[in-house]
């Protein structure tokens, strides 16, 4: 009798979570359809209603509108730099806060904790006094005056995002997850600690890498706000930027913003699909003990 209970009990949670998973997915699938039919609108007709046509031609005259060649390009360094340094970042500090053996690990965990609750414009004013201030770079002093330091470049674009607080935590907590008996064995067997580190713990932490790939590619390829306010001219224009072509003094092409920014969530898209399975397994790896 318990067990029937329970499993009734279990059919009814299913029962109640199915409607409510189709809820969240319609809450997702209404606006992303909205911009489609907005992307396919022709030129002049209303953006509210249904087109009396499709205009696949949008989606040339869109990228045709502006330097969207060099913007995905821009886009693309930023992002492939900022996720790899990411990627190698997180995994050596949180390696060594992991399996380090250091008295100040937990300090330094607690402060990283403290740095999660922090929103991202706390941090940019001081970044952008960093960046203007670097000496001998954009016609700066020795000491850092006088010039744009590095300004309107891609160091300034990349750099705020190659470590992430988040993506660190995540990797550290799943390396603290591995038995340290791994370690200790490659010990014995002579291995040195870059090579217990890159060839015996971290093969086995692909799925937080996945984790912090798709995590670090979103945040870049989506910013907005830092580009805005380093970036000086329309050759380091990253495609964020980029979308401001279509907006005018008393009027939108809603059709072609919305065709590009259709273009631009490809890729995030397509990154997640090909690390779907990993990236699954690492969101739900630290559930399960």
């Amino acid at each position: 009798m318990p067990e029937r209970r329970t499993r009734t009990r279990n059919r009814h949670g299913l029962g109640l979570a199915y409607p409510l998973m189709l809820l969240l997915l319609a809450l997702y699938l209404i606006p992303m359809l909205y911009i489609l039919l907005v992307s396919l609108t022709p030129v002049g007709e209303p953006t509210t209603g249904i087109p009396s046509r499709l205009e696949f031609g949008n989606y040339g005259r869109a990228l045709a509108a502006s330097d969207f060649g060099l913007f995905f390009l821009n886009s693309t360094i930023v992002t492939l730099v900022s996720a790899l340094s990411q990627i190698v970042l997180s995994c050596m500090a949180g390696y060594a806060l992991a399996k380090s053996g250091l008295r100040e690990s937990n300090t330094i965990l607690m402060l990283l904790i403290g740095l999660l609750v922090l929103p991202p414009e706390i941090i940019m004013i001081p970044l952008f006094v960093m960046i203007t201030r670097v000496p001998l770079l954009g016609g700066n002093d020795i000491f850092g005056a006088g010039g744009i330091g590095m300004l309107d470049s891609y160091a300034a674009l990349f750099l705020p995002h190659m470590a992430s607080a988040l993506a660190i935590f995540l990797m550290r907590q799943f390396y603290a997850d591995l038995p340290d008996e791994i370690g200790q064995a490659a010990r014995v067997d002579g291995a040195g600690e870059f090579r217990i580190f890159a060839g015996v713990y971290t093969p086995l932490t692909l799925p937080a890498v996945a984790v912090v790939t798709v995590l670090a590619f979103q945040s870049a390829w989506n910013d907005f706000l830092w580009p805005l306010i380093v970036v000086r001219s329309n050759e380091m224009r990253t495609l964020q930027l980029g979308l401001t072509v279509f907006y005018q003094e008393n009027s939108t092409q809603w059709n072609l913003l919305m065709a590009v920014v259709l273009l631009m969530s490809l890729p995030v898209a397509l990154i997640f699909l090909f690390g779907q399975r990993y990236f699954t397994s690492g969101i739900t790896a630290g559930s399960v003990k």
